[in-house]
């Protein structure tokens, strides 16, 4: 009778032992899914890789990447996004605000540009006005767009060491930025 209580009392510890590893092992898995789950990827920059194909032949071209600062809407905030490049292609602000626009694009938020020119070691990109109603409509989206654009460049164009930016040719004025006289929006 002793050895039957015995072994029942065993098999029960051995299964409740089972179940406990079931839990814990669950649990495990439970954490790594909240690490890489919606609430925690807003906090962490997952990089978009972008790669551009080349046509033909490129005789050896080495690819090189390019960086630039695109906006998640999720959590309204800048993430970094990558497009590759051959290595003897030279990278101006044209192309920087291109990718850009395209990852806005993306995100469906619509900016036209309708000007890019260096003046002065500074770039200077006139928005169209469509950006006036962006900026009465968020301010902070108006700022991470103004932010994208000028770190891309900034960061990417060894010729730059500024971007300001207009609108329409005038000076950007909206209720949050003022960028009149001059005045540089960021300097590396």
């Amino acid at each position: 009778m002793k050895k039957d209580i015995r072994l029942a009392v065993c098999i029960v510890a051995i299964i409740l032992l089972v179940i406990l590893c079931i839990f814990v092992l669950l649990s495990e898995k439970e954490k790594e899914e909240d690490l890489t789950g919606p609430g925690i990827t807003e906090n962490v920059p997952t990089p978009r890789i972008i790669v551009v194909p080349t046509t033909g032949n490129n005789n050896g071209d080495i690819l090189k990447s390019v960086r630039y600062y695109v906006i998640k809407l999720s959590g309204l905030k800048l993430d970094t996004a990558e497009t590759a490049i051959g290595s003897k292609v030279t990278v101006t602000p044209e192309m920087i605000s291109e990718y850009v626009t395209d990852a806005l694009e993306d995100e469906e938020i619509n900016v036209a540009i309708n000007d890019i020119s260096v003046k002065d070691d500074i770039c200077i990109l006139d928005f169209d006005s469509s950006i006036e109603s962006t900026a009465k409509k968020d301010p902070k989206l108006e700022k991470l767009i103004l932010d994208a654009y000028a770190m891309s460049i900034v960061d990417n164009c060894d010729d730059v060491e500024g971007v300001t930016f207009t609108i329409s040719g005038k000076a950007y004025l909206t209720d949050s930025v003022r960028l009149d006289g001059g005045k540089v929006y960021l300097k590396k």
